[in-house]
């Protein structure tokens, strides 16, 4: 049997299959078929396993983006998990094209926008962590960043807190628990 021949029935089968990959390539994300992700496709309960949904992050990062004085979101994660979807937005602490860090107020009143952003523009969102980063010294030799905030916040304590008018950005940071703010932010 000669190897180099191909029969017109398997020259067109490898054709179809060609097509059909090339077909899957170009289609839009929102349009290929999704396996189950979460919970429910493993028989749990609860939603601790998570896939990264590019639809959230796209539309959540075209929002906050929009809405901070400084424009400096650097990130946006959103994940999947069966119901259960939750955020991260990763913003500069420190202020873009100037050569100053943010205060402690001033991160305060950002992450208290891009909470009130997430939770009231993407309902489907169940928890956000809010996190700020300024970058480290070039004189360092290193392209890393170096947190100096963090909160998570969940829609549960949102919800109540959206029914008391005027609260300062301190308190209302301070409802969610844990807010964690370094010691070499300018107070």
């Amino acid at each position: 049997m000669n190897s180099s021949r191909i029969s017109g029935r398997t020259a067109t089968g490898l054709l179809l299959s060609l097509t059909a990959c090339v077909a899957l390539l170009a289609a839009p994300a929102a349009a290929l078929p999704r396996a189950p992700v979460g919970p429910q496709a493993l028989g749990h309960a609860r939603p601790w396993v998570e896939g990264v949904d590019p639809a959230l992050e796209n539309a959540l990062f075209a929002a906050t983006y929009s809405v901070l004085p400084a424009h400096n979101v650097l990130k946006v994660y959103a994940f999947a998990a069966g119901g259960y979807e939750s955020a991260g937005v990763r913003f500069s602490a420190r202020v873009p094209h100037e050569d100053r860090d943010l205060t402690a107020k001033e991160i305060a009143r950002e992450a208290v926008i891009l909470i009130r952003t997430t939770f009231d523009d993407f309902p489907e969102v169940q928890e956000v962590d809010i996190w700020g980063t300024v970058p480290v010294a070039t004189v360092q030799m290193k392209s890393v960043e170096n947190t100096v905030f963090s909160i998570s916040a969940n829609r549960e304590i949102y919800a109540q807190l959206t029914r008391q008018p005027a609260l300062s950005d301190e308190f209302f940071l301070g409802a969610f628990g844990r807010v964690w703010m370094a010691p070499q932010v300018p107070r």
